[in-house]
């Protein structure tokens, strides 16, 4: 892995945080550098590489994105659920679905994050939706993200 990479998982906030800036100034060009990242050996490398990616907002990130977090610990899942949203690309709409109806077997705070970006993403109908007849699990994170949703975009 470059440097640059490395430097995510740094032992210094600033280090991290410039590379982070580095490697959003690249922009789409950065995708072949970040998306191998997914699958460094350090937790706060993948973590941070999804959240640039997110940041970039290039569509081609979203499955192996979604790849990824399907397989990961909260951390990593937590900002794989936001970079889904922030990329803001119907193509990840089903996958923040599928997280948002993981039930019990998904963190309550991932679940949320997805729902929250579903509702960026313009999908309230969908997460209307998901209200009725679902597991409490389910209905829950869904009504917690439209109230949030609808005070944010008031």
């Amino acid at each position: 892995m470059p440097d640059i990479i490395e430097q995510l998982g740094a032992p210094e906030l600033r280090t991290r945080l410039e590379a982070a800036a580095a490697l959003m100034a690249q922009g789409s060009a950065a995708l072949d550098l970040l998306i191998p990242a997914l699958d460094h050996t350090v937790e706060e490398v993948r973590w941070r590489a999804a959240t640039v990616l997110g940041w970039i907002g290039d569509a081609r990130a979203i499955e192996p994105l979604y790849r990824r977090g399907k397989h990961e610990d909260y951390a990593v899942k937590y900002n794989v659920a936001w970079a889904l949203g922030q990329i803001g690309d119907a193509a990840a709409i089903p996958h923040l679905m599928e997280i948002v109806h993981a039930g019990e077997a998904e963190s309550p705070d991932v679940r949320y994050n997805a729902a929250m970006a579903l509702a960026r993403l313009g999908q309230t109908t969908q997460l209307q939706e998901s209200l009725v007849g679902t597991a409490e699990p389910v209905y829950r994170v869904a009504h917690a993200a439209l109230v949030s949703f609808a005070r944010i975009d008031g």
